[in-house]
C-alpha cells in the first residue's frame, strides 16, 4: 500500500516538474476604471512620482514600505527605489506622453523588468478610462509557471485598488478650481 502511494506521490510530483518545464511563464494583469474627470487632470498624478502616494495602493497594503524618489520625479527618467520585508525594488519610467505613461519595475534583485503601463482614452461621456497593466516573466525554473498563474491574483486587487484611489484624487481634484482670475473672482476650468 504504501509503495504504491509513493509511487503514486512520484508520478504527481514528476507530472508538476514536467508541466513546470514546459508551460509559458509570461503574465498579463490588467485592471481599469472611468474617471468623471478630463485627461489633463489625471495626467499629471500618473507621470509625477512625487504624487504617486496620493493613490498608489502599495504603502497602504504594507506600511514597511520605504520609498525613496531619485533625483527626477517626473516624465521619462523618473525613478524610484523601495524597501520592504520582500527585499524592494525599483521602478524608472521608460516613456511619458499625453494619455500613456509606461515604466519598467525590477522586483528584488531581478536583471529582468516587468513592464507595466497606464493609458487613459475618452470614455464614456466627459470620463475618462483609466487602466493600468503589468506583463513579464516569471523566471523561476520549473515554479514559474505555476506563480504565473497567481499573477492576477495577487497584483490585480492592488491595481484596482489604485485605480479606485487615482479616482477618488482626480475627481475630487477636478472639482477644484484651476486657477482664481483676480480682477473677477471667478474660478477658470474645473468647477467654482
Amino acid at each position: 500500500m504504501i509503495k504504491k502511494m509513493l509511487i503514486g506521490l512520484a508520478a504527481v510530483l514528476a507530472l508538476l516538474i514536467a508541466g513546470g518545464l514546459v508551460l509559458p511563464d509570461d503574465f498579463h494583469v490588467e485592471r481599469s476604471v472611468a474617471v468623471d474627470a478630463p485627461l489633463h487632470r489625471i495626467q499629471p498624478l500618473l507621470e509625477d512620482l512625487a504624487r504617486w502616494p496620493e493613490w498608489s495602493p502599495w504603502e497602504q497594503a504594507d506600511t514597511t514600505i520605504v520609498t525613496t524618489l531619485g533625483e527626477i520625479t517626473r516624465g521619462v527618467g523618473a525613478s524610484q527605489s523601495w524597501t520592504d520585508g520582500t527585499g524592494g525594488g525599483r521602478l524608472v519610467l521608460t516613456r511619458c506622453e499625453p494619455g500613456l505613461v509606461e515604466y519598467d519595475v525590477f522586483f528584488a534583485d531581478s536583471p529582468k523588468p516587468a513592464r507595466s503601463i497606464m493609458r487613459a482614452v475618452p470614455g464614456p461621456g466627459a470620463s475618462t478610462v483609466v487602466s493600468w497593466s503589468m506583463a513579464g516573466e516569471m523566471d523561476m525554473p520549473v515554479v514559474g509557471p505555476y506563480f504565473k498563474m497567481l499573477a492576477g491574483a495577487m497584483i490585480g486587487p492592488m491595481f484596482q485598488q489604485g485605480l479606485d484611489n487615482l479616482k477618488r484624487a482626480t475627481e475630487a481634484e477636478a472639482m477644484a478650481p484651476d486657477t482664481l482670475d483676480v480682477a473677477t473672482g471667478e474660478a477658470e476650468g474645473g468647477q467654482p
